[in-house]
């Protein structure tokens, strides 16, 4: 054998290792949690609310989790750590649950999404501006927030949201790293849940 077959055949050999050992990286997946208690009703009050589908920014429209620099110029976009569910199901995921305790005490049943037994009376609109982290530790959500009161298709109230966490940021890139910023996401968007139940409560207070 000539001295170029086996040097072709020895690149040949090193790159299929190469490709091996790529495919053979496994992809970690993450989900946003809620920490609201189950709830357990033998009836539901005949009011009804839906939290809709969640409108996204177009740099969060994708399974990676993204992370930003310093700046916010320059996005991180992972190859290996992905949701585990489309983020918007994730986000209105949360809130329903969060929601879900506070407005059944209010005579208000939330519904799941697009449900076919029987339509709403009213639907939370929610879009999403801004949820990430930057290397610093800061992670962020900024969301605006519209109520209809569906039969008429009247606005009753809207607002907006905004708050941030500071986190120890660990090596940017490693697993705990993305598990660190999933979790700040987790109690943001529950942040947000809480006041939203309570702002739903009050613009809905006297019109059911």
């Amino acid at each position: 054998m000539s001295v170029v077959r086996i040097l072709l055949l020895v690149t040949a050999l090193i790159s299929l290792s190469f490709l091996s050992a790529c495919s053979s990286r496994q992809s970690d997946y993450y989900m946003l949690e809620s920490t609201a208690p189950a709830v357990s009703a033998d009836h539901m009050p005949r009011t009804t609310l839906v939290v809709e589908e969640i409108a996204m920014p177009g740099y969060l429209d994708r399974n990676n989790v993204v992370v930003r620099d310093a700046k916010g110029t320059h996005l991180a976009v992972a190859n290996f750590n992905i949701w585990a569910e489309p983020l918007q199901q994730g986000i209105q995921r949360v809130l329903a649950h969060k929601l879900t305790g506070p407005l059944l005490n209010a005579g208000i049943t939330v519904m799941p999404y697009q449900s076919s037994v029987v339509a709403p009376m009213y639907a939370a609109y929610i879009e999403v501006v801004r949820m990430d982290a930057d290397r610093s530790g800061h992670v962020t959500l900024e969301s605006r927030w519209t109520l209809i009161d569906v039969r008429n298709n009247q606005v009753l109230d809207r607002g907006s949201f905004a708050a941030q966490e500071t986190v120890d940021m660990p090596s940017f890139g490693s697993q705990e790293m993305f598990r660190t910023v999933v979790e700040a996401q987790s109690r943001l968007v529950e942040h947000f849940g809480d006041k939203l139940a309570v702002l739903l409560q009050n613009a809905l207070a006297g019109v059911k």
